[in-house]
């Protein structure tokens, strides 16, 4: 019996030296859920529009057992509408998008950040009535390098903002280009490895 307890422990100690230990999800971990982008679709085969966010969140208690050795966010879309379109909206639409996420606050030490990008986030809209349903989407992992600074924005100094930017391009028959395309983002996940 103490054998098996050393060997299960002796495995989680080398997993979580790999990196292959992730920590249970951290749901809503910027404020994003709810909040919405207004993209302006230009004229173009591939309507394209440039989005632009920013949300404020408190402070979080994380509870790490050890040092994490990366943390991953994974963008969530609620849903997506459109608005004064000169056609009849496609039945399908493929969005492509990159996306720039900075975490920020400002304590009394001086300001500080940490920033990822997604350059290939991709996901396909499909109508449902008047409506659209998100398909999954792939590519919109955002890995965070600046580790120890994100850490510490997120458990300290006060309120954080999250800044997101992008470009977004649409493909679809009839095209987008002149509408409005709205995303409400939903609040996402984040998981620190170990």
């Amino acid at each position: 019996m103490k054998r098996k307890i050393l060997w299960a422990t002796l495995a989680g100690v080398v997993l979580a030296g790999c990196g292959l230990i992730s920590s249970p999800p951290i749901e809503n971990p910027f404020g994003l859920a709810g909040q919405q982008s207004q993209i302006s679709l230009g004229p173009s085969s591939q309507a394209t529009g440039t989005l632009t966010l920013s949300a404020t969140f408190n402070d979080q208690q994380l509870n790490l057992p050890t040092t994490p050795t990366g943390f991953n966010y994974n963008l969530a879309i609620s849903s997506v509408s459109f608005t004064g379109c000169p056609s009849t909206l496609p039945a399908s639409v493929s969005v492509s998008m990159s996306v720039t996420a900075t975490v920020s606050d400002n304590p009394a030490s001086g300001p500080r950040s940490a920033t990822a990008s997604a350059s290939n986030v991709q996901f396909t809209l499909t109508q449902s009535g008047s409506s659209y349903t998100v398909g999954s989407i792939t590519g919109g992992t955002l890995s965070f390098s600046n580790l120890n600074t994100l850490l510490s924005i997120l458990q300290t100094g006060g309120q954080n903002t999250l800044s997101l930017s992008g470009t977004v391009n649409t493909q679809s028959n009839p095209d987008l280009a002149g509408c409005t395309m709205t995303i409400t983002w939903g609040g996402g996940q984040g998981i620190l490895r170990f």
